[in-house]
């Protein structure tokens, strides 16, 4: 059975400057939860983790909003950001580009989740590039080894509403909608509403009305 280290950056100053880079003038309305994360198997027990592991994994670029309060009309919490070393491979990245707004955003990266500039998530929304643990043979001696992971690109201008899921593999296209609650498991163009579980393309969009058609999607009229 895999064995989890873990370093809580909030908790270590030095971890911090090692492992997350942030641009000028972002600001972070409470305290996020950023952790490194070493899964080992057992033929790796006796080795510490370090924050010299992670070294510049978390990019989180400038004039971006990261709101962990729960202050908003709609619950929210902190934003969470994790890097995943398995065994002896890379860790996960996590590159976020400028003006990026997350709300109680969660990101969990084994490989890599890119957010390109101008996304904006609605509160409560999780992306992850890996299921975390293999769907047969838990328990065993090499399950971290079997853990498999897909990278996840969110292209500029895209809108995540509240609550959705971005699972591993997936691109979101530029300019793409994706709706509240929605479970993203494959592909969605430039361009699309995308709604449901699985979601869906329900609609597509002229570029020049892009930022009417969310205005849209959030109040529920698309």
């Amino acid at each position: 059975m895999p064995m989890y280290q873990n370093i809580y950056l909030q908790d270590d100053a030095n971890a911090s400057a090692t492992a997350l880079s942030m641009g000028e003038q972002c600001y972070c309305s409470g305290e996020m939860d950023v952790t490194l994360t070493w899964v080992t198997d057992p033929s790796f027990s006796g080795k510490d983790i370090h924050a010299d592991l992670f070294e510049n994994c978390i990019s989180i670029g400038k004039y971006c909003y990261l709101e962990s309060l729960n202050r908003m009309a709609f619950q929210n919490g902190p934003v969470k950001l994790t890097s995943v070393k398995v065994n002896n491979g890379k860790p996960g990245r996590i590159k976020i580009g400028n003006q990026v707004g997350l709300q109680g955003t969660a990101i969990v990266a084994y490989e890599l989740v890119e957010i390109e500039d101008r996304v904006t998530f609605g509160p409560g929304v999780t992306v992850m590039d890996s299921s975390g643990h293999p769907l047969t043979g838990r328990g065993l001696d090499d399950e971290a080894a079997r853990i498999r992971a897909k990278p996840v690109l969110i292209k500029q201008d895209a809108w995540i509403g509240l609550g959705a899921v971005i699972l591993k593999g997936v691109t979101i296209g530029r300019g793409a909608v994706i709706g509240a609650g929605a479970v993203v498991s494959s592909d969605i163009p430039d361009y699309c509403v995308a709604q449901g579980n699985p979601a869906k393309v329900v609609k597509q969009l002229d570029p020049l009305q892009h930022q009417s058609t969310k205005a849209e999607v959030l109040a529920g009229t698309v």
